[in-house]
């Protein structure tokens, strides 16, 4: 089994792999102040849940945006399993091509969504990964990243629109039955659900006029883009695990460059 683990700004999504097939996935939040022994604690506390035992894992790939906290769960990787997790970045990245930057100034979270778009989807393609931030990634037909988009994601403009405004306050987050609200809540609601969907639509639009794609697909993950999606106009794909099944890709064409 490979263990994969995400780590994001708001959470720390991880994968087990049997073979090609995804066992589970699990969440846990991004917290800052814990040590390598409470994550390690909480991994295993993952483990016994889903019935895995740690001594199975034959390796682990790790991708984070989050630089305090790369080594610390490094170490409770290493800790709860026995191994030490290969590190997405310059030197682990699947040979990713990257037409515009050196790769080792891309950040990991765009290299796995880059790599799982290349393994499972015709190309080009423009990727949209809605956490944090929402971001639009370019790979053209020959699998080079030209470039992306970067936007305040969903909860960080609604989070903004209710601390800056004395009257508006946190709402759900639930699709309104129409554009045009007649009461706060579905005013914002409207704003935030629609005004994305709106947002996704015209800049993958502009991406592909800027770049010649002809019908690119287009393919969403994220933990916000199941409730946006739906919403667009465009013809998207949503794929929950796109960057997991990047990072199980990475951890494979490594092995097989040690092996060869």
């Amino acid at each position: 089994m490979i263990l994969v683990i995400d780590i994001g700004n708001t959470n720390i999504t991880l994968g087990c792999y049997k073979n090609k097939d995804l066992v589970f996935v699990s969440r846990m939040y991004t917290e800052r102040h814990k040590t390598s022994d409470e994550f390690a604690a909480g991994l295993l506390d993952i483990f016994s849940l889903y019935g895995i035992d740690p001594k199975n894992f034959k390796g682990a790939v790790l991708s984070s945006v989050v630089p305090e906290l790369t080594d610390i769960i490094s170490q409770a990787v290493e800790g709860a399993t026995g191994k030490t997790p290969l590190l997405v970045g310059k030197n682990c990245n699947a040979n990713l091509k990257v037409e515009v930057i050196p790769i080792e100034y891309l950040g990991a979270d765009l290299i796995c969504g880059c790599v799982g778009a290349i393994e499972k989807y015709p190309l080009p393609c423009l990727v949209v990964d809605m956490g944090t931030a929402t971001k639009i990634l370019a790979i053209d037909k020959d699998g080079f990243f030209l470039g992306c988009t970067i936007s305040p994601g969903v909860k960080i403009s609604l989070d903004a629109l209710a601390s800056g405004a004395a009257l508006l306050h946190s709402i759900s987050f639930n699709k309104p039955e129409k554009v045009t609200g007649t009461n706060t809540v579905e005013c914002m609601q409207s704003g935030l659900v629609f005004g994305n969907a709106a947002m996704i639509d015209g800049l993958c639009e502009r991406m592909a006029n800027e770049l010649g794609f002809e019908n690119p697909t287009i393919v969403a993950t994220g933990g916000y883009s199941k409730g946006i999606i739906p919403c667009c106009k465009a013809e998207i794909i949503y794929d929950e695990n796109l960057v997991l099944d990047g990072l199980k890709a990475i951890y494979d064409k490594a092995a097989d460059i040690r092996q060869s």
